[in-house]
């Protein structure tokens, strides 16, 4: 597994492309759009990656369920701006307690992750009731670690980082402002999340 490092070089390009797309958007948009609030939620399954490069080497690799609880705010038919509540399920994971060369073996471990996310979301329809989006945007993540086997005698230092998320997806209008959403989301590359939700706007 490779150390973690910051996502931040290699999505530049990514943001600077949905930068544009975003302006570009914005610039087509009819003054006349009607604007929506919308709330949402997503059930998913999620693949969790993460090597945390600290004195203990702490690890969490799995995978497990998830939930997103969503609001946003479409300012036209072609953007808008989504806040989120990521509830990611319990995965295991390691602390590698030697220095590199020496062995001794893994204390397993367990961390529950919960994300806080802030993004923006250019939309595109295809028809009058499919449309295709992606996000971009900001997370602030957290990990509670606890000892698997309830016998370490070093008390965990709980994750707390911050990163990108980027994503896809499609939209089906359903009925009336009631939709079913699909979509694949990555936060910094080492978090992936398929699911399938539904969204209603007011």
């Amino acid at each position: 597994m490779m150390e973690r490092r910051s996502s931040m070089p290699r999505f530049l390009p990514a943001l600077a492309f949905s930068a544009l797309a975003l302006v570009t958007l914005l610039a087509a948009s009819p003054a006349t759009a009607e604007r929506e609030l919308y709330v949402g939620f997503h059930l998913g399954r999620s693949d969790v990656e993460v090597n945390v490069d600290d004195a203990f080497d702490q690890v969490l690799d799995g995978d497990g369920n998830s939930r997103v609880y969503e609001i946003g705010f479409r300012f036209s038919d072609n953007f808008a701006v989504e806040a989120g509540y990521h509830d990611l399920s319990e995965v295991d994971g390691a602390i590698r307690p030697c220095a590199e060369g020496v062995a001794c073996p893994d204390i397993p471990i367990r961390g529950k992750i919960n994300v806080l996310s802030v993004a923006i979301v250019p939309r595109y329809a295809i028809t009058g009731r499919i449309s295709i989006f992606a996000k971009v945007g900001i997370v602030s993540w957290g990990a509670d670690l606890e000892d698997a086997l309830d016998d370490f005698d070093v008390a965990l230092e709980d994750l707390d980082e911050e990163d990108l998320i980027y994503g896809i997806g499609a939209e089906f209008q359903l009925l009336g402002r009631l939709s079913l959403v699909g979509r694949f989301e990555s936060i910094g590359g080492d978090i992936e999340t398929l699911s399938v939700g539904a969204r209603i706007g007011f």
